[in-house]
């Protein structure tokens, strides 16, 4: 596949900038679920080097994404507070590159694995004034008009029922059994529904540690907006502050800083109250909807769609993971 990627890439990249390239190397970089992500390094007749990363849509994606929605989540930010990589081109069809793509520039840095503690050490203190910082100026940024119309759903539902549904329908198309505490937190949600934010954001969809780059004591960028949508700056707050991105150490959400520090600086940022009981209620849905994800990876696995064994691991610890979130926030508030 790098063989014949790099030949077409090759002629793609030497059309598109109307120079000679020579492809010097092309990697898979592999973690992600959702696309196929190369990073690629090009050289001139000159001997001036280029970095670029490619995502190619994949035939079998844990959560089905359009491109165009990362490409606009991607353009939303650019040369702005939040760290994003810098866009060249998106093209929705095959007939460059063999599969839809998006193409930027590559930024400098490392991802994490979000389930390795103290892996930010020694720089998880400034990582995490950051980490949380960005989060708030996500969830205030003024979006432009036509990326925000093209990233809002047509429902009349609220978004906390938009977004339920769609995750319950998950787990309705690919569980293979009833989990009776998943089914708890389901009926908890609908039956307690948290009050509709008059302020909406563009939301990430999956913010947590894992999905951003740094390098020593500077978060690069943030990656992986394949989910995005508009809706409530809640749901964001809550998926990263879920216990399951720092299970060994659930004082220090996400492995940086403590969670009242972390909450002090999103609402500085974001200029946003935050209402603890409406919290409770997106942390409760963050548990659910990583359990859609779980039980669509085990799906994916056990069908044979896709057997990378990220799919069987994902299945697995994460999902029970999940499943004792929900079953100590349901204790905590019945």
């Amino acid at each position: 596949m790098s063989e014949n990627l790099a030949s077409l890439f090759q002629d793609y990249y030497c059309s598109l900038s109307n120079k000679n390239y020579s492809v010097d190397t092309v990697d898979r970089v592999f973690g992600g679920a959702s696309r196929e992500t190369y990073k690629i390094k090009l050289s001139d007749d000159s001997g001036n080097i280029e970095k670029l990363v490619l995502r190619l849509s994949q035939d079998s994606s844990l959560i089905e994404t359009e491109q165009k929605t990362e490409y606009l989540a991607y353009s939303a930010f650019q040369n702005s507070q939040v760290p994003v990589p810098e866009l060249i081109d998106m093209d929705e069809s095959s007939e460059r590159l063999g599969k839809p793509f998006m193409l930027m520039k590559e930024l400098k840095g490392e991802a994490a694995s979000p389930f390795t503690p103290d892996v930010y050490h020694p720089h998880e203190k400034d990582l995490g004034k950051q980490f949380w910082y960005i989060l708030g100026q996500i969830a205030s940024a003024q979006i432009d008009k036509k990326i925000f119309e093209s990233l809002s759903s047509e429902s009349k539902d609220p978004h906390w029922k938009q977004e339920l549904d769609k995750w319950v329908k998950v787990i309705r198309d690919d569980s293979i059994s009833i989990e009776p505490i998943l089914e708890a937190g389901i009926r908890y949600l609908y039956r307690n529904p948290p009050e509709e934010n008059d302020h909406q954001c563009l939301v990430h969809g999956d913010y947590r540690s894992g999905n951003f780059l740094y390098l020593e004591n500077k978060v690069t960028g943030i990656l992986d907006w394949e989910m995005a949508h508009i809706g409530n700056p809640l749901e964001d707050l809550a998926w990263a502050l879920s216990p399951i991105w720092s299970w060994q150490d659930k004082q220090r959400p996400a492995y940086l800083i403590s969670r009242e520090e972390a909450l002090t600086i999103w609402e500085e940022s974001s200029k946003i109250q935050i209402d603890q009981d409406q919290l409770d209620w997106w942390e409760i849905f963050a548990a659910v909807k990583g359990m859609a994800i779980w039980i669509s990876a085990g799906h994916e696995f056990k069908t044979g769609t896709n057997i990378d064994p990220i799919n069987l691991f994902s299945a697995w610890i994460p999902g029970d993971i999940h499943l004792e979130v929900i079953l100590d926030f349901l204790e905590a508030k019945l």
